[in-house]
C-alpha cells in the first residue's frame, strides 16, 4: 500500500507555506491514479479557500494559520471502503513528508468538519484577529514579545519556522490503530483471495479429473462395443473368433497352467499348445457365464480376470499383456447374463 509522493510541485508549495510566503494552503490528490499523489491546488486565502477547493474524493491538505500548521486527510462520504482503508495508510506517508511542521492532524469527511472555529480550537488558538475596518470590539489581552533591554537594537520581525510541539499521543494512537486495522483488512482480503483461488483450482482440477474419467469410460465402452460386434460377425461365419496363449486356473485344478486357447462359436477350447489337435478341455459360454470381472486385487496378478459360471466353480485367467486381456474379456463378456 505504498504511495508515490515524488511530484516536485508538492515540496515547492510546502516550502512556500512553512517559510511564511503568501501561499498558506495546498491540496494533494490522485488524479485518477491508484497510488501516485500530486499537487491539486494551492492558494493564499486560508481555510475558507481550501474548503472551497475540496472534491468528493480522497484528498490531503496542508494549512498555515497564524504560524501554526494543520495536516488534513479528507475522505468524502462517497468513497468506497477499500479506498478508505488505503487513504489511512497513504495519509501516514503524507504526514511523514510534512512531519517537521504540522502541530495537529485532522480527518474530515465533509467541508462542515472544517469550520474555522473547530480548526482554531484544535490548534488552541483564540478568536481570529480583527480585520481592518471592523468595528472596535472589547480589548483582549495579548501575549507580547518580551521588551528588549535598554540599549538593545530593535530587531525586525521575520517569519520563523515553527518548532513542532509534543505530538498529540491520543491522536497518534488512534491513527496507528486505524492504519493497522486497514492493513489487517487488506491482508485478510488478500488471504481470502488466495484461498478462493486455491479452492477454484481444486474445483477445476476435480472437474477435469471427472471429465477425464468419463471420457475414458466412454472410450472403453465404445471399444468393447466394437469388439463385441466384430466377434459377433466372426461367430456367425464359424471362424475362430480369438486365439492365443493364456494362463488358467480352475476346473478342479488349483495350479496355474499356461494353455493355448481358441474361441470358436460359443465355446472356449483349451489346448496344451498350439500343435495339439484335440483340446484338453472346453468351456461352454452361452447361457453359462454369469459375470466377467477384474481379479487383480484377488489373485494379485496383473492382467488377471475371473469368469463366473452358472453350473461350475469360477475360472481365473491372466494374459500376457493388457491388450490381450481386454480382447478376451470383451469376447467372453458378450455371453454374461
Amino acid at each position: 500500500m505504498s504511495c508515490d509522493l515524488t511530484d516536485p510541485a508538492i515540496q515547492e508549495a510546502y516550502e512556500e507555506i512553512i517559510s511564511g510566503q503568501d501561499t498558506n494552503w495546498l491540496i494533494l490528490g490522485y488524479h485518477d491514479t491508484r497510488d501516485k499523489i500530486s499537487l491539486y491546488s494551492k492558494g493564499t486565502g486560508g481555510l475558507d479557500e481550501l474548503r472551497n477547493n475540496l472534491r468528493e474524493e480522497v484528498l490531503y491538505g496542508f494549512l498555515r494559520i497564524e504560524n501554526r500548521f494543520v495536516l488534513l486527510t479528507y475522505v468524502s462520504e462517497a468513497v468506497s471502503g477499500v479506498r478508505r482503508a488505503r487513504a489511512l495508510v497513504h495519509g501516514r506517508a503524507v504526514g511523514a513528508l510534512f512531519k517537521q511542521a504540522h502541530q495537529i492532524q485532522i480527518n474530515a469527511s465533509t467541508p462542515n468538519d472544517l469550520t474555522e472555529a473547530n480548526v482554531r480550537n484544535r490548534l488552541k488558538l483564540g478568536e481570529p484577529a480583527e480585520r481592518p475596518n471592523s468595528p472596535p470590539g472589547p480589548k483582549r489581552s495579548q501575549t507580547l514579545p518580551s521588551t528588549p533591554p535598554a540599549g538593545s537594537p530593535v530587531q525586525s520581525q521575520v517569519p520563523v519556522s515553527p518548532i513542532s510541539p509534543k505530538p498529540d499521543s491520543g491522536s497518534d494512537e488512534a491513527l496507528e490503530s486505524e492504519r493497522r486495522a486497514a492493513e489487517d483488512a487488506e491482508r485478510l482480503a488478500r488471504e481470502k483471495g488466495e484461498r478462493d483461488a486455491v479452492a477454484q483450482r481444486k474445483v477445476a482440477e476435480q472437474a477435469k479429473a471427472e471429465l477425464d474419467r468419463k471420457n475414458r469410460e466412454e472410450a472403453e465402452r465404445k471399444r468393447n462395443e466394437e469388439l463385441r460386434n466384430r466377434f459377433a460377425e466372426l461367430e456367425k461365419s464359424g471362424k475362430v473368433t480369438l486365439s492365443g496363449y493364456i494362463t488358467v486356473q480352475g476346473g478342479g485344478v488349483y495350479f496355474w497352467k499356461r494353455r493355448f486357447f481358441e474361441l470358436r462359436g460359443k465355446t472356449l477350447y483349451l489346448f496344451r499348445d498350439e500343435t495339439d489337435k484335440l483340446p484338453i478341455s472346453k468351456l461352454e459360454l452361452d447361457g453359462q457365464v454369469t459375470g466377467v470381472t477384474d481379479a487383480q486385487s484377488e489373485v494379485l496378478i496383473l492382467n488377471s480376470f475371473k469368469v463366473d459360471f452358472r453350473s461350475s466353480e469360477p475360472y481365473y485367467f491372466f494374459s500376457d499383456d493388457k491388450k490381450n486381456k481386454e480382447l478376451i474379456v470383451a469376447a467372453i463378456g458378450r455371453y454374461a447374463k
